[in-house]
C-alpha cells in the first residue's frame, strides 16, 4: 500500500517551547501505512487476515479522503490497526500497526493511550525501525503534554543512550536543556547561546 502521509499535517499544534526546539522533528515522523508484510497461515487465519488487511485499505483511504480531522473515523483507524496488531502479532506489518495506532492517538490528544501504545511497540518490537521515534515521541507527550517531567528526562536520555547515532539524540539533548523551563527562560537562554556565539 501507499504510503499515508495526509495526517502528517494534522499532527496537534506543537507548543512554541519545544517548536523552538524541534523545529519540524515531529512533522517528519508522519504516519506510515501499516499495509503490506508477509502472508500467513492457512484456513481461517488466512480469511482473517484478508479481513484486516481490506478493512485497513478501506480506513487508509477514508483518512486520505477527511479533509479535517474527525474522531470518528480516526478512533475507527485506531481499532482497525489495533485489530490487526493483537490478531497478527507476529506478522512484519503488527509494528508498523501499532505505531500508526499511537500517532492517531495522539493527534486525537488521547495522550496516555499514545504513550502506552508506543511503549507496546518498544517491549514487543525492540528493533522495529521507528523504536527511537517511539521513545522519543513518549518524551514529547511527557514533557509538553503530561506536564511530567521525571518522565520526560527518562525518556529523552534513553534515547540518547540507546540511539547515540541517531538524528533524535540531539534533539534528545536539546529538549532536556530545556526541559522544565517556561517559554521566557528558554527564549533568554537562546539569547545568550547567541551572544556567546557572536562573541567567538
Amino acid at each position: 500500500m501507499k504510503k499515508l502521509s495526509v495526517i502528517n499535517n494534522q499532527w496537534p499544534v506543537v507548543s512554541r517551547k519545544v517548536f523552538l526546539v524541534l523545529s519540524c522533528g515531529l512533522s517528519t515522523i508522519g504516519f506510515s501505512s501499516c499495509g503490506g508484510g508477509t502472508k500467513g497461515t492457512a484456513g481461517n487465519s488466512d480469511t482473517l487476515k484478508q479481513s484486516c488487511l481490506n478493512s485497513i485499505k478501506a480506513m487508509e483511504a477514508k483518512l486520505k479522503a477527511t479533509i479535517s480531522p474527525d474522531p470518528v473515523v480516526y478512533n475507527q483507524a485506531v481499532s482497525t490497526y489495533l485489530k490487526f496488531a493483537n490478531n497478527f502479532p507476529n506478522d512484519t506489518m503488527a509494528p508498523m500497526c501499532l505505531f500508526d495506532a499511537a500517532n492517531i492517538s495522539m493527534s486525537l490528544n488521547q495522550y496516555q493511550r499514545a504513550v502506552n501504545l508506543y511503549d507496546s511497540v518498544n517491549v514487543k518490537y525492540p528493533t522495529f525501525k521507528r523504536a527511537a521515534d517511539c521513545i522519543f515521541i513518549r518524551g514529547f507527550i511527557y514533557d509538553d503534554k503530561l506536564k511530567d517531567t521525571a518522565k520526560a528526562r527518562a525518556m529523552y536520555q534513553m534515547v540518547i543512550d540507546k540511539y547515540p547515532h541517531d538524528s533524535l539524540a540531539s534533539q534528545s539533548r536539546a529538549a532536556l536543556s530545556i526541559l522544565g523551563k517556561s517559554y521566557d527562560e528558554i527564549i533568554k537562554q537562546f539569547e545568550e547561546k547567541n551572544k556567546a556565539t557572536k562573541k567567538s
